[in-house]
């Protein structure tokens, strides 16, 4: 039996309209609620992220103080909106606290809108933002090549992953720490908690799709907000027993400002992930360590086809609280029955008041006519039900709008816009949220359609105007879209383009967006134009479903009004009764039972291939062949399930766990997704996961060495060299490419140095880098030319002239540009694997007699998976799997059968330099103390010990390795050079007998234990120490995971091996007397130099 909640409210006997249990809050101030829950609840876990550590209630706040100080020294004012482009994290908690500590108000905007030119000027200039704070170089970047006037302006740049120095970008952490040593910061926080403050200050600025082009800033108050966490603390019971699993988008206003609402109660909450993972979030499920999940309907589909959920073990949660589209009863037995919740709560509710109504249900409805209802009215909400335009109420039981009153709703829009969405009353401001909705006559409330259906598009829980993907097409296709609506025309020379989206109901994402264009038939590239540039402006959330013609409508023109008005509604009605949109993809009956063989091609991958293609095409996707890749083509998880769920209709019932959405996304491209279909089909059990993954990276790898292996022969226009060399440099900026450099302009016979240097200030970029190293480079100005390099662009995005200056003089290219990033998945190097394919071919497009010698900086992590032998050879490695450990080194081991490819096959001259731990130059020894084992030896003043480690290390300085690799510089007939050289110290030490001597020996006090006891003590500080004070004082504490699957699990990736160096001890003469790590003093300068930046200094 399905019980409601009590719920009580007010409610009038005939009209359709309820007025909320009355909203116990008395000063709707957020920052007095924020301070009175860190007094009230001091030892409550507040933020915890699986990829952080955890932070309590009061040192969250701390470091919220710590922001707020440091933003009034950047003379940040009050009343200053700060734009935030940050993802699920503890710092996004901590910059929203210091935001309203201040009186700034808060704007939280999604990671990709800074791809989008107008929309995010739209958003900046509208919210009047005067501070930004992003998550990484990659949003800066765009933000800095979209809108550079209004970050020239922005008073204060903060970025907390990555170094954007050059465009006045401030560090997080660097400003934290200032602030913990400022002597001014108790008085001033102390201060700042005084500051008079006002319920109608604005502290939150949320942005919704609506149903126009260009977003809508929904501007929240101190009352506004702080009433809508108090409705929901009310209805939810939230106290300091409630745990949130956290899994929505940051810059919505539940995923951002109901996190307050759990923290102020003293709960806690959870990010699994940065971005939402169905595997992941499942796993966390079945520990049963969460009460609460909030989610939209299609996460539910995702989570339930994964296999955690189906074990024994799976202990659920108590309450699934779900909204944001429509609520199927399917959704609510998955819920139950496999996500294992105790109570369902449906909520209806925006971004212009989010807490409207809601009830909870303790088992599925027994009738199944029934819809799954919003419930009753909310604590402080007031709600009316009105036909379109009206204000007075209709009947219970008659459908209309459901308007909104009460106190947790905005009272306007920012700029003046969607002014018709609001009506005063009796002094009262309502507002027409645009749903279609029936009020029982208990008060009961089910949302049963939208007035601006049309306008609106709901996929997955995500609203999609259909106006701003109309505003794309017009602007980026010339494609016109909008302004058609009003009789009016576009031409393309004599030729007339029009369009325009509707949304068509889809069972897995609610609803799937459709194009409709008028264009000439001999355009026969219209359609693809169109997905394309949807897709790279918007994101695969935005993905059109299709794009079809007039002419496959059976129409002419389109169905238009007497005015010449388009009748959107009629043309949604017609592309609704097309029969791809009652059965969007091909059904496929796989009977792998051992009682039906199933279709034919199962048995035929050729066919298999083709019946796949057919699927993901009728989906929308951008592939034209086999091996197109998945993530280009747009797919995101809704899509996965979506195919997934294709593939096995019909089919076999256990391939709802052996077919996962995951596999599809691990697979990446048809080809491999119908290899591992065959593999299933052929064994029921399937393959396990690790073969999965094993099998679709290294189909991946196989890929994408076929994809960038593509050049054109050299042909020499000159028949004799000039005897002096010019350089292409790539990683100039690093610590390697500044000190190869350094070495290149001590030789004589080097003529010119083309430094490659992305970003807008290049010339400044590089001259930082040598700054910072204390380099020499008295010779700068003479032999060396920056050039402005942006990667994955066509040519490198080198001028004309720059190119025609190479192609006459280049002699050699070094190319050390490559991100150190363990966690990035293989896919997201293929710009840079685009740059490498680019320079090999600029190698061979030289006039010179022979090409451009090609030195391609590896690393010796291509073979650290390598198993039965434990020396590696200066030679090819001959298994994809030997590289396979992550992504970085996937992307390093293809680059090298790319450059090899392009030597056997095209005549490239290439070497390839597999480079080893590089440690501090001899000089000063400066290694940068962010790498991994300055880490851990950090961890010594901190935790009193070092880890004892069955480690031999092959570590190399890093100017002399630079010397060594430009001594092949000197190097000029091919038959001289060897094609790989291991570039790694001969001379080895053991971590334990020689190096932790030499550190204790240099100054470091510390007892030496096993690697165990160790990480314990590392894991125990990380857990009783706040985020900030943790990664500040012991940053060791941010690769807890990396030490442990690295020395702690049962497969080991340090596992001793040998590099072989004869190659190098033969060409390089640096590498020919090497020095001595241990015992030439290089230790005692390394800890000097981390010395003087550490602390507190050792005894």
């Amino acid at each position: 039996m399905a019980a409601m909640a009590d719920t009580a409210t007010t409610t009038f006997s005939s009209l359709s309209e309820s007025i909320g249990p009355q909203l116990a809050i008395t000063i709707p101030i957020v920052h007095h609620q924020i301070l009175e829950s860190v007094k009230q609840h001091p030892n409550t876990p507040a933020i915890m992220c699986t990829h952080q550590s955890a932070d309590l209630l009061p040192a969250l706040q701390y470091g919220a103080d710590l922001l707020a100080h440091a933003l009034t020294t950047q003379r940040l004012e009050s009343g200053s909106t700060i734009a935030v482009l940050l993802g699920g994290r503890a710092e996004f908690h901590m910059v929203f606290r210091a935001a309203i500590k201040i009186g700034c108000p808060f704007t939280p905007i999604n990671l990709r809108s800074p791809k989008n030119a107008k929309e995010i000027r739209h958003m900046l200039t509208l919210t009047n933002a005067k501070a930004v704070i992003v998550d990484n170089e990659s949003v800066a970047e765009d933000l800095q090549r979209n809108v550079p006037d209004l970050m020239s302006d922005m008073h204060v740049k903060i970025i907390l992953d990555g170094d954007f120095g050059m465009h006045n970008y401030l560090k997080l952490g660097d400003l934290i720490t200032e602030a913990a040593v400022d002597k001014t910061f108790e008085e001033s926080s102390l201060a700042l908690d005084r500051w008079p403050r006002n319920e109608d200050d604005v502290v939150y600025i949320g942005f919704t799709s609506g149903t126009t082009s260009l977003p809508k800033a929904a501007p929240h108050t101190n009352k506004s907000l702080a009433c809508n966490m108090k409705s929901w603390e009310q209805v939810f019971a939230l106290d300091d027993t409630r745990s949130w699993l956290h899994i929505l988008p940051m810059n919505s206003i539940v995923g951002s400002s109901w996190t307050l609402a759990y923290l102020i109660a003293g709960g806690s909450v959870t990010h699994v992930n940065y971005a939402f993972d169905p595997d992941s979030v499942a796993s966390a499920i079945c520990t049963g360590e969460y009460t609460d999940l909030l989610a939209v309907p299609s996460m539910i589909d995702l989570l339930a086809t994964s296999p955690s959920l189906s074990k024994r073990s799976n202990k659920g949660i108590d309450r699934m609280i779900v909204g944001g589209s429509k609520i199927l009863r399917s959704h609510v037995e998955k819920s139950f029955q496999m996500i294992k919740c105790k109570r369902f709560s449906p909520f209806f509710g925006m971004t212009e008041g989010t807490s409207v109504c809601t009830e909870t249900l303790y088992g599925v409805p027994d009738n199944v006519h029934d819809p799954i209802y919003a419930g009753y009215a909310n604590p402080g909400c007031k709600i009316r039900i009105c036909d379109p335009d009206k204000t007075e109420p209709v009947p219970r039981g008659t459908p209309g709008e459901i308007v909104q009153g009460g106190l947790q709703k905005i009272e306007r829009y920012l700029g003046g816009s969607g002014e018709d969405s609001f009506f005063v009353e009796e002094g009262e401001t309502w507002y027409r949220c645009g749903d279609q909705a029936v009020m029982l006559e208990n008060g009961r409330i089910a949302i049963v359609g939208r007035y601006k259906a049309l306008d609106m598009i709901i996929r997955g829980g995500m609203n999609i105007a259909s106006a701003a993907v109309e505003a794309v097409i017009s602007e980026r296709t010339g494609i016109d879209v909008s302004i058609q609506s009003y009789g009016a025309q576009a031409h393309l020379g004599n030729t007339l383009h029009q369009s325009q989206v509707v949304g068509i109901p889809d069972e897995a994402a609610g609803e799937v967006p459709v194009a409709v264009i008028k264009h000439p038939k001999d355009d026969k590239q219209a359609a693809t134009r169109v997905q394309r540039c949807v897709l790279d402006a918007m994101g695969p959330a935005y993905a059109l479903e299709k794009v079809v013609s007039l002419e496959e409508l059976g129409l002419e023109d389109w169905p238009k009004t007497t005015s010449g008005k388009v009748l959107k509604r009629d043309l949604q009605v017609i592309v609704k009764s097309l029969p791809w949109t009652q059965q969007a993809l091909p059904s496929a009956p796989f009977h792998i039972n051992g009682h039906s063989s199933g279709p034919a091609y199962m048995s035929d991958e050729a066919e298999l291939q083709h019946h796949l293609l057919g699927c993901a095409r009728a989906h929308g996707m951008l592939i034209s062949s086999v091996d197109d890749d998945f993530h280009d083509a747009g797919m995101d998880s809704l899509l996965g399930l979506r195919l997934r769920n294709a593939i096995i209709k019909d089919g076999d019932p256990q391939w709802q766990t052996q077919l996962p959405p995951g596999v599809i996304f691990q697979c990446g491209s048809i080809r491999r997704l119908a290899r591992y279909l065959i593999k299933l089909n052929t064994n029921r059990q399937g393959p396990t996961k690790e073969e999965s993954n094993v099998d679709s990276v290294v189909e991946e790898m196989f890929t994408m060495v076929e994809e960038f292996s593509r050049f054109q022969s050299h042909k020499p226009e000159k028949t004799k060299g000039s005897g002096r060399h010019t350089v292409f440099l790539t990683g100039v900026t690093g610590s390697l490419g500044a000190h190869i450099l350094a070495s290149l302009l001590a030789q004589s016979d080097v003529d010119l140095i083309y430094c490659a240097v992305r970003g807008n200030n290049p010339a400044e970029r590089l001259e930082e880098s040598l700054a910072k190293r204390k380099l020499n480079w008295s010779e700068y100005s003479k032999k060396v030319r920056v050039v402005n390099h942006d990667p994955g662009k066509s040519r490198l995005g080198l001028g004309d002239t720059t190119r025609e200056e190479l192609l006459d003089n280049l002699t050699h290219i070094i190319h050390a540009a490559w991100p150190v990033n363990f966690h990035l998945p293989l896919v997201t190097f293929r710009k840079h694997l685009l740059d490498l394919q680019t320079l090999l071919q600029l190698s061979l497009d030289v006039r010179a007699p022979q090409p451009a010698h090609f030195l391609y900086c590896s690393s010796m992590g291509v073979a650290l998976n390598t198993r039965g032998q434990n020396r590696i050879p200066e030679e090819p490695i001959m298994d994809f799997r030997q590289g396979i450990s992550n992504g970085y080194t996937q992307s390093k081991l293809v680059a090298e059968y790319i450059v090899q490819k392009a030597m056997e096959s095209f005549g490239a001259w290439t070497s390839i330099l597999r480079i080893g731990q590089i440690v501090g130059d001899t000089r000063l020894g400066l290694w940068n103390e962010t790498e991994a084992a300055p880490l851990m030896i950090r961890s010594a003043l901190i935790l009193g010990c070092l880890p004892m480690l069955d480690m031999k290390c092959s570590w190399i300085p890093v100017d002399d390795l630079a010397s060594a690799i430009v001594d092949l510089i000197t190097l000029t007939s091919r038959e001289d050079l060897r094609f790989i050289y291991n570039m790694c110290n001969p001379y080895t030490f053991s971590w334990t007998e020689d190096l932790l001597p030499a550190l204790a020996k240099a100054g470091l006090d510390f007892e030496k234990v096993s690697f165990v006891e160790w990480l314990a003590r590392l894991k125990k500080y990380d857990a009783t120490h706040g985020v900030e004070e943790a990664t500040q004082t012991c940053p060791a504490v941010k690769l807890i995971d990396f030490w442990e699957q690295s020395y702690g699990g049962p497969q080991q990736r340090h596992n001793n091996l040998e590099f072989a160096t004869d190659n190098a001890e033969r060409d390089c003469r640096s590498m020919q007397s090497p020095p001595d790590v241990i015992t030439n003093g290089l230790v005692k300068k390394m800890v000097d130099a981390w010395m003087s930046t550490w602390a507190p200094a050792p005894v």
